[in-house]
């Protein structure tokens, strides 16, 4: 049912304002004379009512298309060919756990846009990846990409294009 937002006027003179749920204007106005009120202004309000939840054909969950990734090995390779020697030292020297707001904000900053520039997502993840300093935040963004690149493979292997 729609939700009407209205301002009344109580018996003692006072302004109320506040929502209804009817499934008319009229009904609502109805509803309102029945409680005492004497409606002012009665519009429709924009929000919305809680919809049934759909489901997509041919879409996995999360567990389902976590189980097609093997994530051991994609950090592996990708430890071995990204860190040298002197990024193992940077780490250990400025091994900061905490993932802060600046990072957080130069990271949707960055994204917006290589987005903005027709990259696709594991090309803009790969190129934000590269010149993130923080290393919690680096491996955060590579799971992220671990999984963006095992759904991408799901949906090229299973046709659903």
């Amino acid at each position: 049912m729609p939700i009407y937002k209205y301002k009344a006027m109580t018996t003692n003179g006072m302004i109320v304002t506040n929502t209804i749920e009817e499934s008319s204007k009229y009904l609502a106005i109805k509803k309102l004379k029945r409680n005492n009120l004497i409606p002012i202004n009665v519009d429709k309000s924009l929000q919305r009512t809680k919809s049934k939840r759909t489901v997509r054909k041919n879409t996995k969950g999360i567990e389902d298309v976590l189980k097609d990734v093997d994530t051991a090995n994609l950090l592996i390779s990708r430890q071995n060919a990204k860190s040298s020697y002197f990024d193992k030292i940077y780490h250990s020297i400025t091994k900061s756990d905490r993932i802060t707001s600046r990072d957080i904000i130069v990271f949707t900053q960055n994204f917006y846009l290589l987005k903005r520039a027709n990259f696709n997502n594991i090309h803009a993840l790969n190129t934000i990846i590269d010149s993130t300093e923080n290393y919690t935040f680096r491996g955060i963004l590579e799971d992220i990409l671990a999984g963006v690149e095992s759904r991408r493979k799901y949906v090229f292997y299973n046709g659903i294009l």
